[in-house]
């Protein structure tokens, strides 16, 4: 599991005749570029594979059983393309595909959570000079 930080999030209404609305996850400039070498990273090390394993290609887009969508349902490849796509446009994280990409990725360390606030490793890294601050009533 690997953990982001988000700003904010953008909650969207409802289109028509859909029950659910989408929400986009608001990043630092920081956090969205790890965010996106996280991404790249794991769908080009699924690419590299399959390139060198003719069934591994052809199962990669097959449809998954798991992952329906109003015509079909999803293949491996879709979901990893959904997320690498809104990425490369620079666009703010939606909560459906961020959900498809860890329902497929669940329980691994490639799953994405998003938390708000100051990720851990920011208090780590400085955490000497946050200790020397005097203390806020």
């Amino acid at each position: 599991m690997s953990e982001f930080q988000y700003t904010s999030i953008k909650k969207m209404e409802p289109k028509p005749g859909v029950k659910y609305a989408t929400n986009y996850y608001k990043q630092t400039q920081s956090e969205y570029a790890l965010l996106r070498h996280h991404v790249t990273h794991v769908a080009t090390e699924i690419m590299r594979v399959c390139d060198y394993d003719v069934v591994l290609d052809a199962w990669i887009h097959t449809p998954l059983s798991k992952f329906p969508k109003t015509k079909g349902r999803y293949s491996l490849i879709e979901i990893l393309t959904d997320m690498i796509d809104q990425i490369a446009k620079n666009k703010d994280v939606p909560s459906g595909i961020l959900g498809r990409w860890n329902r497929l990725f669940a329980d691994t360390e490639w799953d994405i959570v998003m938390v708000s606030g100051v990720p851990s490793r920011c208090n780590l890294q400085f955490k000497e000079l946050f200790d020397a601050q005097p203390k806020r009533n």
